[in-house]
């Protein structure tokens, strides 16, 4: 139903009040049953907002809570079909609600893509509120086995006893709304415990042994007749809120006092060996914490200093202190790090897990229009190295080359320091400048340098590329990274008429791997002007109207360097400034 960024799109709100919310409450329990009006506290503002783009969408909001979706807008509620949220599911528990089709694991990435539910990916049938199992045409659940939250509400396409048959094929379940889909992204980017990126992950191992599984591959076939199905639905408990409530706990809860010591001393490392840099300390202990750590702490895991031994971050970090991991300002009363130990065996034997396999990059993402996960990108300018700095990273203990391969001026800054520190190479009468030896002479030449300028010389000496981050919209998040030989492409924007309109072509876009269609529609948000792709004969984006100037200033709020934006604009066909009223007078 929402497969697409540009879909979902609120147009302003009633508010629902006495009768309309009795209306609604009795129509929300004739369909889902007692537990629906359980959603909707006795002071929670009921909210209907609208949707357009063709048949018009209704969204019934809790507070901030989008708990139920009405298909058919232009009637009443308790005359048409709604649709339960996610986020209700995951609220009251999937089967308070629906009637649940479980899938096994593997099948929920498939369905993260807004895919319709083979047969073959099906295991099993709970039944729903009312005690019956659900008929073909009734709207359904779709969650994995061993995790009580739901993946995706759709329609059942089959009988039960064609989902649970041996060899059965086709789609059993049409899906409407799944995690990851546009109204997901619209509506915060929520994620319940066990959605790790794209992939479900067990919470619940009781009802995996009980089931027999779920973590077959997709293409596994039960062998269960629908006969052990509806015996396995009548004998498995709908979900009690408070299993999901539990599901729905910190890990830092869940874990004891010396597991959390050594999850925080595995996000120090990460955080040290991938984002601290030597020039960046000083560093307050807070700052080390709340912007480095837990941000790349292991996606779908948590850090909490309060569980741990310690208790407290000074008693944690002077913990780290006494292992000769970093040391700490003497008689300060805030923890400040002034040197992180980068020759010590722990540290140089650590490996980083990746990048995208962090916390950030999986579930960092934005409903800005600008900022959103369908258009915001990074372009870098960095160089490759080859072989060129691979004595000087032998030669210093405990250092990687960047894990892209490729180097920033920081990152060569930083092994020059640490090279010419380790071997003393400072000028004995002038402690700022360098006396390159043996091995960095190919690189700087004669005579001395100071660091920036020693910094400067081997970046020229490297082949320059450019790094391009896309993060992914959707269930799975993470970032999409790509290195590409040169300076970033050009982008062209300029104007034109086609058909007689005056419309405004970007060209270029598509180097920088975005998706076009999701970059058209924010565009077209931003600027209130419709905006298409078209092949003409290139590749662009046309927004209606002469817009070079907004549509320069967006594309350098999305990402793309202005350095690289080339605007022409023809004598007659350039954006009208914003008119001021001439009969002011200052004072």
């Amino acid at each position: 139903m929402f497969k697409k960024a540009s879909t979902v799109s609120f147009k302003g709100e009633t508010r629902l009040k006495g009768k309309d919310v009795k209306k609604l409450k009795d129509a929300l329990t004739s369909r889902c049953g007692e537990g629906a009006s359980e959603l909707f506290q006795p002071k929670a503002d009921i909210l209907v907002r609208k949707s357009g783009g063709g048949a018009t969408i209704q969204f019934i909001f809790s507070d901030d809570e989008c708990f139920f979706v009405q298909p058919d807008g232009r009637a009443d509620c308790d005359k048409t079909e709604l649709l339960p949220t996610l986020q209700a599911l995951w609220k009251l528990g999937t089967s308070a609600l629906l009637p649940c089709v479980l899938i096994h694991r593997p099948v929920a990435r498939f369905v993260f893509r807004g895919a319709n539910l083979m047969a073959p990916g099906a295991c099993g049938v709970l039944r729903g509120p009312s005690g019956d199992g659900p008929a073909t045409g009734d709207i359904v659940a779709v969650r994995a086995v061993g995790n009580p939250n739901a993946c995706a509400v759709g329609r059942l396409l089959v009988p039960v006893s064609t989902l649970t048959a041996p060899g059965r094929k086709g789609e059993a379940v049409e899906v409407l709304l799944f995690f990851g889909d546009a109204l997901w992204q619209a509506t915060g980017s929520p994620r319940p415990a066990g959605f790790v990126g794209d992939t479900v992950e067990v919470t619940d191992p009781e009802e995996v042994a009980r089931l027999g599984g779920g973590a077959a591959s997709a293409g596994d076939e039960s062998e269960s007749s629908a006969d052990e199905s509806e015996a396995e639905s009548a004998e498995a408990p709908a979900d009690d809120p408070s299993t999901v409530e539990t599901a729905q706990v910190d890990d830092a809860d869940q874990i004891t006092p010396a597991d959390m010591d050594a999850a925080l001393a595995e996000c120090f490392l990460q955080a040290a060996k991938t984002r601290v840099k030597d020039k960046d300390l000083p560093m307050p202990g807070n700052t080390l914490y709340t912007q480095h750590m837990r941000p790349c702490r292991r996606a779908g895991s948590n850090i909490d200093v309060k569980a741990s031994s310690s208790k407290k971050l000074a008693a944690f970090l002077g913990s780290l202190e006494a292992r000769d991991w970093l040391a700490l300002k003497k008689g300060s009363s805030d923890p400040i790090i002034t040197k992180i130990f980068r020759n010590h065996p722990e540290y140089i034997d650590w490996k980083p897990w990746p990048r995208d396999a962090t916390e950030e990059a999986v579930s960092g993402t934005s409903t800005d229009a600008v900022s959103s996960a369908a258009a915001r990108i990074t372009v870098e300018s960095v160089w490759k190295a080859g072989k060129k700095l691979s004595g000087v990273l032998e030669a210093v203990p405990g250092s990687i080359e960047p894990e892209d391969g490729v180097w920033l001026p920081s990152d060569v800054s930083d092994l020059l320091k640490r090279y010419v520190d380790a071997r003393d190479l400072w000028q004995k009468n002038n402690r700022k400048r360098i006396a390159p030896d043996g091995l960095l002479a190919p690189l700087l030449g004669e005579g001395s340098f100071s660091l920036e300028s020693a910094t400067d010389r081997v970046v020229a000496s490297l082949q320059p590329c450019h790094r391009v981050s896309v993060p992914q919209g959707g269930a799975a998040g993470g970032v999409k990274r790509t290195i590409r030989s040169g300076k970033p492409p050009a982008v062209q924007v300029r104007t034109d008429t086609r058909r007689g309109h005056a419309v405004t072509l970007v060209y270029g876009l598509e180097n920088y791997g975005v998706d076009m269609e999701a970059l058209a529609g924010l565009l077209q948000k931003a600027l209130a002007s419709s905006a298409t792709v078209e092949q003409d004969p290139q590749l662009a984006v046309m927004v209606q109207g002469f817009w070079e100037v907004a549509v320069v200033d967006w594309l350098a709020k999305a990402g793309i360097p202005t350095e690289s934006i080339q605007t022409t604009a023809k004598k007659g066909q350039k954006q009208k400034k914003t008119s001021v009223a001439s009969n002011i007078r200052k004072h």
